[in-house]
């Protein structure tokens, strides 16, 4: 039961030590949630970036499965590819 306290509030005396625990706990919760969406974030850019070559060598790939280039000029621009890779290698 809930009754006029001494210390001139509503309760057993618990108001300020009860607001700074709900205020830890919230915070906490905030800086849990954060670091789980940044962790997240960081995990798809780093999938994006393990193997940036293979963009372009799908995207002619994809280009060839739909007919728009012919299996000569596959070869011949995947090769292009290989040797701009390698030429900007250290």
């Amino acid at each position: 039961m809930m009754w006029w306290s001494n210390d001139g509030s509503w309760g057993h005396g618990w108001w300020w030590p009860g607001i700074v625990v709900m205020a830890v706990i919230m915070l906490a919760c905030v800086v849990m949630m954060a670091r789980m969406m940044s962790h997240g974030m960081s995990g798809a850019q780093r999938w994006r970036h393990e193997a940036p070559g293979d963009v372009p060598e799908h995207m002619l790939a994809n280009r060839l499965a739909r007919g728009e280039i012919d299996v000569d000029e596959y070869e011949r621009l995947l090769d292009a590819l290989h040797r701009a890779a390698d030429s900007t290698r250290p």
